[in-house]
């Protein structure tokens, strides 16, 4: 936050005369009023470079059996955390924010509420949908009232109609338009029903490798994995990837991922699972802490690079944070 003056966020930037004088960090319009600014503020949001596929989507292909091509009846919690990845993609997308209220420090980082910083369409229907249903509501709501509301979660009937519907469908449909899955249907006994076989197993593979390269690696470096589907350009591609992991662990599909592993390995990406999610789930990112498994030694300057390098405020961050420490506590919200 700044002192002093008044930071205007997203405004364009201001038209120059002969007799304004500007320079990154202040500026004079015509009658004489010091504006502060931050140049990262006032660039255009296109600049940031997004993979082919969402957080949510690369969930829920962690999540598909790839012959069957559907879900386990069992899991319980995916449909909650993807309604978590859809607020973790649209911050990762300059879209949302956390409120900017000094206050906020007093709450938990769940309980900071959410505000709209860009409406501007990304082209991917379920996080345009959360956008128009955000900005219409005339409150700032909290990160898990947003995250129960779009999954349903909620006793007030004026915001029943918040909830996103067949999002697992939807996000399938979306993977088969991007050549990533196949359309099928299956006899279950009593009824039919749509499948989504894997076609693109080669994708699959590449985020596969991502996860682990997190979870067991000693040194991460993505640019090795990077792909047509997760450029090397990829905008918070490690901040994002540690993201995908906690999606994945809370949506309970993180076992999908490791069964290659021998058993010894199974363990120690599910203990790394868990120290990331601690480290993740709090804010400022808790960068310095090595892990006591050896792996990822240089994860943390990785993201401290890539936060210094973006254009992202503090205020997104801070709601990535938010998002992941509803993760960290969902066995006890379910």
């Amino acid at each position: 936050m700044s002192s002093g003056l008044q930071r205007r966020r997203g405004a364009a930037p201001a038209k120059q005369s002969n007799n304004t004088e500007s320079y990154d960090g202040e500026t004079e319009d015509n009658l004489g009023h010091k504006i502060g600014y931050d140049s990262r503020d006032i660039e255009d949001p296109k600049d940031v470079n997004l993979p082919l596929l969402t957080l949510m989507e690369e969930v829920l292909l962690m999540g598909l059996k790839d012959k069957e091509g559907y879900l386990s009846f069992w899991n319980d919690n995916i449909s909650y955390a993807l309604r978590g990845c859809i607020l973790l993609e649209l911050a990762f997308r300059n879209k949302i924010s956390l409120v900017n209220d000094p206050a906020r420090r007093r709450f938990e980082l769940s309980d900071r509420l959410i505000e709209v910083i860009n409406t501007e369409p990304t082209g991917e229907v379920l996080l345009d949908e959360t956008l128009r249903i955000m900005k219409g509501d005339e409150s700032n709501l909290s990160v898990t009232n947003w995250i129960d509301l779009l999954s349903g979660e909620t006793w007030n009937l004026l915001k029943i109609n918040y909830q996103l519907k067949q999002v697992r469908e939807r996000l399938a449909k979306g993977l088969v338009d991007k050549g990533i899955l196949r359309n099928e249907r299956k006899n279950f006994f009593l009824f039919d029903m749509a499948t989504h076989p894997v076609g693109d197993k080669l994708s699959k593979e590449g985020i596969k490798n991502r996860i682990l390269s997190l979870l067991i690696d000693r040194n991460v470096d993505l640019d090795q994995l990077s792909s047509d589907k997760f450029p090397k350009n990829t905008s918070f591609k490690y901040l994002r990837t540690i993201s995908l992991v906690c999606g994945c662990y809370a949506a309970n599909v993180l076992e999908n991922v490791v069964l290659s592993l021998n058993y010894d390995k199974r363990d120690q990406a599910f203990a790394r699972a868990d120290e990331l999610m601690n480290s993740y789930s709090e804010f400022p990112f808790n960068l310095t802490q090595q892990s006591s498994l050896n792996v990822g030694f240089n994860l943390g300057q990785e993201v401290r690079d890539e936060m210094d390098q973006s254009k992202a405020s503090e205020l997104q961050l801070e709601l990535v944070a938010a998002v992941l420490s509803v993760f960290s506590r969902m066995d006890s919200l379910l």
